[in-house]
């Protein structure tokens, strides 16, 4: 479809739409303000952590804040990595505080005794497992000083989860010490 739309361009000097192609083969869409990435600001965790807390808290030193103008979207991309002993559980939730006020966003719904989450559940991997998790949210804070978080939690009788190691952890070769990152982009609207 885009060889197609390439030809089209290349066969008149702009389309109807405002899509042009340049004389180096570029092709350059119409200057919209809509949909634009405004900023893009990253936070990383390298080192590792450990949860025993059967209540949502925040995984520390993993957090991205962001001001935004106006109706302006925000687009948050979480990667997790993370250890269980095998068969056990760890809950993970985005949250944005705003104004000293936190407000959880894109929760699944409730249902019975199930736990609301953004990522996670139970886990079938084996305790030497670095195990992932991962969302992509775009999201209408209105203006204002965002700062994007994730906390985690486990079940009570349940063991430990760890961030950015496996369950087992072996001072060995073969395993292995992983980052997790958080992206927030300000997106126009």
């Amino acid at each position: 479809m885009s060889r197609i739309i390439v030809d089209a361009i290349r066969n008149s000097s702009a389309s109807s739409d405002g899509i042009t192609l340049s004389s180096d083969g570029k092709v350059a869409f119409p200057n919209t303000s809509t949909g634009k990435i405004l900023q893009v600001l990253q936070d990383t965790k390298t080192d590792t952590a450990t949860t025993s807390s059967t209540s949502f808290s925040a995984i520390s030193g993993l957090s991205q804040a962001i001001t935004t103008t106006g109706s302006n979207k925000v687009l948050i991309r979480v990667y997790l990595h993370f250890g269980l002993v095998g068969g056990n559980p760890v809950h993970f939730k985005l949250v944005r505080t705003t104004s000293g006020s936190d407000t959880d966003v894109f929760l699944g719904d409730a249902d019975g005794n199930r736990t609301r989450a953004t990522m996670g559940g139970l886990s079938a991997a084996d305790t030497w497992n670095v195990n992932h998790e991962s969302i992509e949210f775009l999201e209408s804070p209105s203006a204002g000083t965002h700062t994007y978080s994730i906390h985690w939690k486990i079940i009570s009788g349940y063991n430990p989860a760890y961030l950015n190691r496996s369950g087992r952890d072996d001072n060995q070769n073969y395993a292995s010490r992983t980052p997790s990152v958080i992206t927030v982009m300000e997106v126009a609207a």
